[in-house]
């Protein structure tokens, strides 16, 4: 609004200046040129200024008033589904659920991941640009609906922090979904995560994080495949240098170690939180099966694979195997095939393979 005062006020004073100037030419004794010059146009000016300064502040709190009505929502049903927030606090919201703003309405992401379709302009107040209808909206920026827009911003992690202020509407999300901020609809292991944690085979690394590129230990493995058996107890006396009797991995670790499904790491020690490598996830995986009674089934040939010669000669039988029954793939690397054996897993890729074992052979 200020970019119209200076060009009100120079329109008036201009009228001003004229009248005055004609005025002085006809020969009015009762107008001086010195009291237009220190008392007739200061005053003009003054009261120009005055009354584009009413005009403004008039403009700005209709603007305000409609703005907060907007925001208030009183509960409304009109178009806004009853639902309003009155400030940006942080809130969590499930995985699909969708959130209709109308004009006027804002709305920040806090952690997690959503995206924003809309049918005319939403506003990123923080960089001052225009939010892409489709696009992903970026965390810790505050967003704008302009006028005579409806934005749906919809919620593709298991949860979001999402604050809003304004008037919305709420489409309901999916019945089932995970508690994680880190595990979105367009990740590649989306899928996989969600079986995983459905079925309780793994849990997050806090409340709402699964981090799925940290690095899978060999405990956190061990205990997976203990809780799929039913954690039954340890039978026998079995002593492992490196694993305490009172971690919370020793129970699942003795278990497996006596029932062979892993044969340690030598030296009678079982390297609970060293990174399990593909080779020995696959062998924990393929003895377990064999533990059940379920490894049978084709293997398949791995001599494509070229970096072959890098599979350890005790895991190749467990590796065939698994590549056999599509627990695990292999990787095109320049164009050549590849296993990655003495790659460390990430707890995503582990539950790639979990899901494919449970799917595919228990």
């Amino acid at each position: 609004m200020k970019k119209y005062l200076r060009p009100m006020l120079a329109a008036l004073v201009l009228a001003l200046l004229v009248g005055g100037a004609y005025a002085a030419s006809a020969g009015d004794s009762l107008i001086s040129l010195k009291y237009l010059q220190d008392y007739f146009f200061p005053k003009a000016v003054q009261a120009g200024e005055e009354a584009a300064g009413k005009a403004l502040q008039e403009t700005y709190d209709k603007a305000k008033s409609q703005l907060d009505a907007v925001h208030s929502g009183a509960g409304s049903a009109g178009g806004t589904g009853g639902l309003s927030s009155d400030t940006l606090a942080r809130r969590l919201w499930s995985d699909g659920q969708i959130l209709t703003l109308h004009t006027g309405s804002g709305f920040v992401l806090l952690d997690g991941s959503a995206t924003v379709v809309h049918t005319g302009v939403v506003v990123d107040i923080t960089d001052g640009t225009e939010a892409a209808s489709g696009g992903k909206l970026t965390p810790n920026h505050r967003y704008l609906v302009a006028e005579d827009t409806d934005a749906a911003v919809t919620i593709r992690s298991g949860q979001a922090a999402l604050g809003l202020q304004g008037s919305y509407s709420l489409t309901a999300g999916k019945a089932q979904h995970t508690p994680f901020f880190d595990v979105s609809q367009s990740d590649w292991f989306y899928s996989p995560v969600n079986y995983a944690y459905e079925e309780g085979l793994f849990s997050g690394v806090d409340e709402n994080h699964f981090s799925p590129a940290l690095a899978m230990n060999r405990a956190m493995l061990m205990s997976v495949l203990h809780r799929l058996a039913g954690s039954p107890a340890v039978s026998g006396s079995v002593t492992l240098t490196d694993v305490p009797k009172n971690s919370w991995y020793a129970q699942a670790v003795c278990w497996g170690y006596a029932q062979g499904i892993t044969s340690g790491t030598g030296n009678n020690t079982f390297s609970p939180l060293l990174q399990v490598t593909r080779e020995q996830a696959v062998a924990m995986l393929y003895n377990y099966a064999k533990y059940l009674n379920k490894s049978g089934g084709a293997g398949a040939d791995l001599s494509a694979y070229s970096d072959l010669n890098r599979l350890s000669q005790w895991a190749r039988p467990a590796m065939s195997w698994a590549v056999g029954q599509g627990i695990i793939g292999g990787a095109s690397n320049g164009g050549k095939l590849t296993l990655d054996p003495q790659r460390g897993a990430s707890r995503a890729e582990m539950a790639v393979m979990l899901r494919a074992f449970c799917e595919k052979i228990l």
